[in-house]
């Protein structure tokens, strides 16, 4: 089991109980093994959101037209696991040392197995409840891990990256046009964009969009746990 230290964020813990009950796994990909800490129910989280919603339309009396801010981050997706155990079967060798970005990160699973393999990770997400569980995650395993907020839309880091990793983030096709420019702001030189994606017919149409926009693309199929179908795994980078 990979254990960097015995001395847990104990705050860190403390500030996620106030607001979520948590469950705690020995997750394995390969040699590698993590004890994971992630939302116990999901489902829960949902059903606070949508009640918060509702009182605020009962408190001012308007429905408001932005949509509701739905907690995405709460599920473990499939396409985590995917990319974790491509990362271990594919990459493993070439992470020591290695910059990577978790972009969209959920509770941190890729990120952690990541940094698990000796990478440099950054956990980049607009959500505070993500960015507080990959923290606590992330700091389990190693100390070479940080965590920003993050807007793609809109925001840019000013650094660069040997790797970037996105877990079913690619099932909006309203993303794409951000996301794409994203990348090539961040990606370093002979550097590699990975997506997990769990055959949404999205996934299928982004292979054509991504390459008229002058990328080259790798697919592979990774089998995981979680289900039976397996995820697909993009592996995107420049044309030279």
């Amino acid at each position: 089991m990979i254990c960097m230290s015995n001395r847990l964020p104990a705050a860190l813990l403390d500030r996620i109980h106030r607001r979520f009950p948590t469950v705690t796994d020995q997750l394995r990909f390969g040699s590698i093994a993590i004890d994971f800490t992630r939302v116990a129910d999901p489902n829960r989280v949902l059903d606070e959101v949508a009640a918060e919603e509702d009182r605020r339309e009962k408190s001012d009396g308007v429905r408001h037209q932005e949509p509701l801010h739905l907690p995405y981050w709460a599920e473990i997706w499939d396409s985590g696991g995917g990319i974790a155990q491509h990362l271990v079967d594919r990459w493993r060798t070439r992470l020591a040392g290695k910059s990577v970005l978790d972009l969209g990160f959920g509770q941190g699973l890729a990120g952690c197995v990541a940094a698990a393999c000796g990478a440099r990770v950054l956990f980049a997400d607009l959500e505070s409840p993500a960015l507080l569980f990959a923290r606590f995650n992330g700091s389990r395993i190693s100390s070479r891990i940080r965590t920003r907020q993050l807007n793609w839309q809109t925001n840019r880091l000013g650094e660069m990256f040997d790797l970037i990793i996105g877990a079913d983030i690619l099932y909006e096709r309203s993303q794409w046009t951000h996301l794409e420019p994203f990348w090539r702001a961040h990606l370093a030189t002979g550097g590699t964009v990975v997506l997990g994606e769990p055959g949404r017919p999205t996934g299928d149409d982004f292979a054509n969009w991504i390459k008229a926009r002058g990328w080259a693309l790798d697919i592979a199929v990774q089998p995981v746990s979680t289900r039976g179908k397996p995820i697909r795994v993009l592996e995107v980078y420049p044309q030279t």
